[in-house]
C-alpha cells in the first residue's frame, strides 16, 4: 500500500548517479473515457510525488501505480 509521506528509491541505477529518491504526496485515481464509447470509462489508480534527489529535485511527478512499483522500491528504515 502506498500512502501520503511514504519515501520510495528508484530501482535503475544510471552509472555514476545515485538512484533517485522520491516522496509520495498524494494518491488519487484518475477516469480514462473513451471519447467513441462515452459509457466506457477506466479507472486508472495515480502516484503523485515530488524528487528529493538527482538533477530534477523539487519536482512533481505523476506514475501511474502498476508503472510507479514496477520502477520504485520503498526505503526501509534502519
Amino acid at each position: 500500500m502506498i500512502n501520503k509521506g511514504d519515501l520510495f528509491q528508484g530501482k535503475a541505477w544510471v552509472k555514476g548517479r545515485s538512484p533517485l529518491l522520491i516522496e509520495v504526496v498524494r494518491t488519487y485515481n484518475k477516469r480514462d473515457i473513451d471519447y467513441d464509447c462515452p459509457e466506457s470509462v477506466a479507472i486508472i489508480g495515480m502516484v503523485e510525488a515530488v524528487v528529493l534527489s538527482g538533477p530534477d529535485i523539487g519536482k512533481i511527478r505523476r506514475y501511474q501505480r502498476s508503472q510507479f512499483h514496477q520502477v520504485f522500491l520503498p526505503v526501509e528504515e534502519a
